[in-house]
């Protein structure tokens, strides 16, 4: 049977157990407080299977507004601003001179149950389960090193998930971030009339299973804002899933422009994402082959995941992974699924390039330009919440589930021949489309690399 704590959601329940622990120990001096902030970050992938990609964003924000860009190079690069004061996010293409607007969700929160009532009855059998504990710890080594101007702190910090055999999720798991933090207070928050989230309490879901949950904390050292963290996630047996590596390589809190947070003048309103990140011409690509490889022989300039790609490794076989087609009418982060799919590709020992093209024939002639064996295409078929949620309820076992329900079609051709080599799905049901998703994408990624395994063996 599969594990039922996929990587995306051990990392959220890591993050959101961390986070409750920084908050409570923070200390009482005060943090530096930016009202315009850029930061370029750099991000590395990697798992059992070794180091992954790397890929490059930069983060701006001034005021209520929020700027993202992810520059990948070969003719494609993808902006998304969030405007919390106009309650919409827009994602920009440069290139097509194109936008599209997404409304924030903004659902006012539910009506409490008044004290003292009794919880809904519940319509199927539950059961009993053991006992679930969550252990955090947060040290601080004493180490300190200059960075952009400030003092940052070494913490080390982890949390352990450890279930008993007669739990309704049975097994141990652990998380671990590593990094360098300083006090950085960027004030940034979209307030959406949202209820916060909650830790699992260990009342009886409408339904299923209950575990006691306890909690322990250990250490009490402070994090903060992340200069340099690696977070590594950790299986049942102790083997390592998946790791990532964020670090800052530029941090300004010099005034930056209002315009940079707004749509640009003369761009127009695209119909669908396809019509914004329509295929690049097959003379950017090849332009951005051209500046991948000057980038290539200055070791001082970090290169896109498309660059370092684009040097085909002697005797490996490439996959060239085509931008996801979104067929779900729901938005979500193609390019972090895509981004997933490569790096869980490259986890299992074969290289992997994004594609910037949309159609066949594009592909085609991009792949060939960056001597791919492979493509894979990708299609969200399905992507829709069953029932609302708690976020940790599905992990823990201790609140209704809420989950969304996500399926990807794909295909994936050798390069030059016209029938599919393999053509098949994967679905998933997790709590929030992306966790949901991710986890498709996990076992798509499985499937393909399963297939190309045959090759080489071959």
């Amino acid at each position: 049977m599969r594990n039922k704590f996929s990587v995306s959601s051990i990392v959220l329940v890591s993050l959101f157990v961390l986070a409750s622990v920084s908050v409570f120990i923070a200390q009482t001096r005060p943090a530096v407080r930016a009202n315009d902030f850029r930061v370029k970050y750099r991000v590395t992938f990697g798992g059992a299977g070794g180091q992954g990609p790397t890929s490059e964003s930069v983060t701006m924000i001034k005021g209520a507004r929020e700027r993202s860009e992810q520059h990948s190079g070969y003719g494609y690069d993808s902006v998304n601003i969030t405007q919390c004061d106009l309650k919409r996010t827009i994602q920009i293409s440069d290139r097509a001179k194109k936008y599209i607007i997404t409304p924030l969700e903004t659902g006012e929160p539910s009506a409490p149950r008044t004290p003292g009532s009794p919880a809904p009855a519940s319509t199927t059998p539950t059961r009993r389960g053991g006992t679930v504990e969550y252990v955090t710890s947060a040290i601080d080594t004493g180490e300190r090193r200059e960075m952009f101007g400030f003092t940052a702190r070494h913490v080390k910090s982890s949390i352990a998930i450890n279930s008993s055999p007669d739990s309704c999720n049975p097994g141990s798991r652990r998380n671990e971030l590593d990094g360098w933090y300083i006090d950085l207070s960027v004030e940034f928050n979209c307030e959406l009339n949202r209820q916060p989230p909650t830790a699992p309490t260990g009342r009886m879901p409408s339904g299923g299973c209950k575990d006691q949950v306890k909690f322990r904390r250990e250490g009490n050292a402070k994090t903060g804002y992340p200069l340099i963290e690696t977070v590594k996630v950790y299986g049942d047996n102790g083997q390592l899933m998946f790791s990532q590596t964020k670090e800052v390589v530029e941090l300004s809190r010099e005034s930056l422009d209002i315009a940079l947070f707004d749509i640009p003048a003369g761009y127009t309103e695209a119909a669908n994402t396809s019509e914004l990140y329509g295929a690049p011409s097959i003379a950017s690509i090849m332009s951005g082959m051209n500046q991948g490889q000057t980038n290539t022989a200055t070791p001082s300039t970090p290169t896109s995941p498309s660059n370092n790609a684009s040097q085909k490794k002697a005797g490996s076989l490439l996959i060239g992974v085509a931008q996801f087609n979104n067929k779900a009418n729901r938005p979500i982060s193609l390019d972090a699924l895509r981004q997933r799919l490569v790096g869980q590709i490259a986890n299992a020992g074969f290289d992997a390039i994004p594609l910037n093209a949309t159609s066949q024939m594009e592909a085609e002639a991009e792949a060939k330009v960056k001597q791919c064996d492979f493509i894979l295409y990708t299609d969200i078929a399905t992507l829709k919440m069953n029932k609302l949620g708690g976020m940790l309820g599905s992990i823990a076992g201790v609140q209704g589930a809420g989950k969304t329900e996500a399926k990807l079609e794909f295909k994936l051709f050798a390069v030059g021949e016209s029938t599919p080599r393999l053509q098949s799905n994967a679905s998933a049901k997790e709590e929030g489309d992306e966790n949901s998703a991710g986890t498709a994408v996990d076992a798509e990624a499985r499937l393909v690399v399963a297939e190309v395994r045959k090759r080489g063996r071959g």
